[in-house]
Parts: structure tokens; sequence; C-alpha cells
């Protein structure tokens, strides 16, 4: 074959763009054998019709089809790309692409909400009421304060056991006060992400589903989660409360080594 008919690797990248490292890639994967290799240069041609190959290829680069699957849009000599299947394929990935990223966009909205709820608990003086979301926990007996060694070694073995259980983890940790056969007792939580899993109660009594309410919340710059007792005392009755919770607050410039706490109350409705 007369390579002087043909396209070197290099006018081939010109013409598409496409680096010729990658050009040499594609071969490498079988998806863009050359037309003709030099036998004593070992230098690379291509016919102009592979122009129509490398774009298809860059195509699957772009949607997001694996490079190992091309050879399925094509026949055996590479003369055929069936592009039916191919946009078929490519839409199919596309939509779950979208479904992903619309649902990454829910969160951050979920996310600066939060934050926003922050940054106003943390200029006030006085208690707040907020509308809080319901989330799931999984709860550990723990006495002591937050953000010290203790409740660090007890979180980090809550994590890995809930990991290996199988469940996603959330953001946050912290404390809580809860009714136990009408004593009030204190546990430390770590945040779970329960979707389509299911659970029984009696295998995980340890997790549990705090409601969504209003809350009265107040930030607080040490851990003391028995001191919403004093703060509340001055808006709500003591029966008025269902739980406390002590977490961190994600203002908008979070400090990872010196965080700001949150003290919350959850009305019973």
């Amino acid at each position: 074959m007369k390579k002087k008919n043909l396209l070197s690797i290099g006018e081939l990248s010109k013409i598409t763009g496409v680096h010729i490292k990658a050009l040499r890639y594609y071969d490498s994967l079988g998806i863009l054998k050359p037309a003709y290799i030099d036998p004593d240069s070992n230098y690379r041609y291509y016919s102009f019709p592979q122009k129509a190959t490398v774009e298809a290829i860059q195509f699957c680069v772009d949607i997001g089809v694996p490079l190992k699957q091309f050879n399925s849009y094509t026949n055996e000599s590479e003369t055929n790309i069936f592009y039916t299947d191919l946009i078929y394929q490519g839409t199919s990935i596309i939509e779950e692409k979208i479904r992903q990223m619309q649902t990454r966009l829910n969160h951050l909205k979920v996310m600066q909400e939060e934050v926003s709820r922050a940054e106003e608990s943390l200029q006030n003086s006085e208690p707040k009421l907020y509308s809080l979301s319901a989330r799931d926990c999984w709860i550990i007996p723990y006495d002591g304060k937050l953000l010290c060694e203790n409740a660090g070694i007890i979180s980090k073995n809550a994590i890995l056991e809930i990991h290996r259980h199988g469940f996603q983890l959330g953001n946050t940790y912290g404390l809580i006060l809860l009714q136990r056969e009408n004593i009030w007792k204190q546990f430390l939580f770590v945040d779970i992400r329960i979707t389509d899993q299911l659970y029984s109660a009696k295998q995980y009594p340890q997790i549990i589903r705090i409601p969504k309410g209003k809350y009265l919340c107040k930030a607080v710059t040490e851990s003391e989660i028995t001191e919403a007792w004093k703060w509340s005392s001055s808006v709500i009755a003591k029966e008025q409360i269902e739980l406390i919770i002590e977490t961190e607050l994600f203002v908008g410039n979070y400090n990872f080594l010196e965080p700001v706490l949150e003290q919350r109350c959850l009305l019973k409705s």
C-alpha cells in the first residue's frame, strides 16, 4: 500500500484534534488499527475514512462509553459504525448521569440551607426555633463530653461498625439525651443514611430515627449537653422537650480544629 495516499499519525492528529498519544492508545486497545505500518520506520498511517472512526471514539469518550466496548459498535473490518446502538447506549449513560447530578444538586441545596441556618444560629445570642428534618442515627451509651479523645475513639469505632454492617454514613456526630423508661440517658450518635436498605429494629436497636419538628436551638462554646436544661427553661418547660441534641454547626467558614457547637431541644408535637 502506498503511504502517500494515507495520513500520517501526526496529520490525523491535526485534522481530528486528538493527541498522538491518544491515537496510539486507541491502537493498543484494538479499536483504531492503522491502515498501514511502514516496516522500516514503524510509523503508522491511516486512511481518510478512519477520521470517522476517531470521531466515533471521541463520542464514546465524551459520553462515557467504555472504550473496551467500542468494537461492539463496529464490524470486524471497522468499516461500519453502528451509530444507532451507540446513540442508544450513550443516551442511557447520559440520562443516568443527569439523574446522579440532580441528586447531588439537591444535596448541595440542602447543605446551603443548613449553612445559612447555622450562620443565623451562630449570630443569635438567644435561643430560636427552627424546623429541622428527620435524621437516622446510630447511638452508643456515653456519659462524657463531645470533642474529646474518648468521644473520638467511640465515634471512630461506631463508624467502622456502621460501615461493616453496610449502612451509609452521614457527615455528623454528637450527643443526644433520650428518655428510656422515664429516665433521661445520654448517648453518642453518628448520622447514617438509610435509603432502600431494610433492617430489623430488633437486629439493630442502636438505630433510631430522630423525627422532624420544631427545635429550640442555641449555639454554645463548650460541650455540656445538660446545660440545655438551663438556657431552655426561660422559654419552655422541661415537660415540653422530647429529646436534646448537641452537635457541630456547619457554618460557612468551618474550622475542623475549633468547631462551633449547637444544642437543640426537640419540642413535643
